[in-house]
């Protein structure tokens, strides 16, 4: 059996190893590029081993769930790879958090910062989400993955113009819906 780019997908939701050596060989860059991108900050090397080590795992253990043909596994692959890196991100940060900061807030002050942020942030991801579907993706790889344009262009297939109107268009209706707000800091 010789797995190519035709048939590594039926083999893989078959549980067949050499299938995954194949998404390996030629996906690992895909993930680390992903990966570092969003850990690349954090500079913890074996974090982004054990994060890339993840996301195979995922990708073996839901091989069955995924339909589509090889360019909808890369964009699945990227998906993966994206939502494992931001989950060991967000773990990382938590466990850097300075457990000294000397902010004593009374239990109802709290309570309502962090209630008011929660509805801040939902408000945003319900106005996020009035925006057409690839505006979304490019709304979130700009400001929450921190992408560039021209890596938004190359992995959407768009021009750069394309992708700095649309953030443009986006961030206009943005402002206009949450009334003025500033987008940079709420995105």
């Amino acid at each position: 059996m010789k797995i190519n780019e035709h048939n590594f997908i039926k083999y893989l939701q078959g549980g067949k190893e050499n299938a995954l050596d194949y998404v390996i060989d030629h996906y690992l860059p895909l993930i680390k590029g992903v990966v570092l991108k969003i850990l690349g900050p954090l500079d913890i090397n074996d974090i982004i081993k054990e994060c890339c080590n993840d996301i195979l795992l995922s990708i073996w253990k839901n091989a069955k769930k995924f339909n589509g043909d090889a360019a909808d596994f890369q964009k699945w692959v990227c998906v993966i790879a994206k939502y494992k890196a931001i989950d060991y991100y967000r773990m990382e940060i938590k466990k850097k958090e300075s457990p000294t900061l000397d902010i004593e807030l009374t239990p109802s002050d709290s309570l309502k910062y962090e209630s008011t942020y929660l509805e801040e942030q939902e408000n945003i991801q319900a106005i996020i989400s009035t925006l057409k579907p690839v505006d979304q993706k490019i709304f979130i790889m700009r400001y929450l993955l921190d992408f560039d344009t021209e890596e938004i262009a190359h992995q959407l297939q768009m021009t750069k113009s394309a992708i700095d109107n649309r953030l443009y268009h986006g961030r206009k209706k943005l402002k206009k819906d949450l009334g003025g707000m500033h987008i940079e800091k709420s995105v």
